[in-house]
């Protein structure tokens, strides 16, 4: 059995509501290192900055408390979002993703990639954490499929059996914010916050490592779906590139 390495996201590609098994195909041979697609670095950005200030809240709120006498209540000072999690108490570090691999028998599939928190609340329970820069809108549901199986695929990797969480950070950017948001430097954007649990459920995982397997081991493309989008633009390069040909040989 050939191995197959693949990130945790990538896994949740099977669970897209137009997945399409002929590009997945191509993805699993390429490593889905295709040539012409790109992940733009803001977004990592972005999601760095988010940790950086919901860990200040965290540290500051733990400062205090260390100073003062400590109130029954944990949640001295968090916005309310962030209470939603839990009794938060303190965050791990995350592990770089090559010291987070996990190998599974069954499918001779490693997994990859690390969540962007996990927090520990005061009863020692934990809560692995996803942030995405994104409103929660009708599109982003039709990605819940993908992210569910890529926060579980983070839960099978620490085996700590945490609550999940998906937390959208949704960019303000309606005039009244815009005129708020001067600064000497440029302008700041705020971020609303929206907290979607997420069902632990290792099953949605096994289905994902099945298929892949299956299709991977295919050895002709399967397939394309109906109105696949990529395909089409696929299809249409062969064609240019068959042209290119038929040119050269004439």
């Amino acid at each position: 059995m050939e191995p197959i390495k693949i990130s945790a996201k990538n896994l949740g590609y099977t669970a897209l509501k137009n997945f399409c098994p002929r590009c997945y195909w191509l993805k699993l041979k390429l490593s889905h290192k295709l040539p012409w697609q790109s992940f733009p670095g803001i977004f990592s950005s972005i999601d760095a900055y988010t940790k950086h200030c919901v860990h200040h809240i965290i540290d500051s709120s733990n400062d205090r408390e260390s100073r003062q006498v400590k109130s029954n209540s944990s949640y001295y000072e968090y916005p309310d979002w962030l209470k939603e999690i839990g009794d938060i108490t303190e965050y791990e570090t995350i592990k770089h993703w090559s010291k987070s691999l996990f190998f599974d028998e069954k499918s001779g599939i490693t997994l990859s990639g690390v969540p962007d928190d996990i927090f520990i609340r005061h009863d020692g329970s934990k809560a692995t954490v996803d942030w995405k820069t994104a409103k929660w809108t009708k599109n982003q549901d039709i990605l819940f499929g993908m992210y569910e199986i890529q926060i579980n695929v983070y839960d099978i990797q620490t085996n700590y059996k945490s609550d999940l969480y998906l937390i959208y950070m949704e960019p303000l950017t309606e005039q009244y914010d815009a005129s708020n948001s001067i600064i000497d430097c440029g302008f700041s954007m705020n971020f609303s916050a929206k907290v979607i649990p997420v069902k632990r459920d290792r099953s949605i995982v096994r289905q994902a490592l099945t298929l892949t397997r299956e299709i991977f081991d295919m050895e002709k493309p399967p397939d394309r779906a109906i109105g696949c989008k990529e395909c089409d633009l696929l299809d249409g390069v062969m064609m240019e590139i068959s042209k290119g040909e038929r040119n050269r040989k004439q």
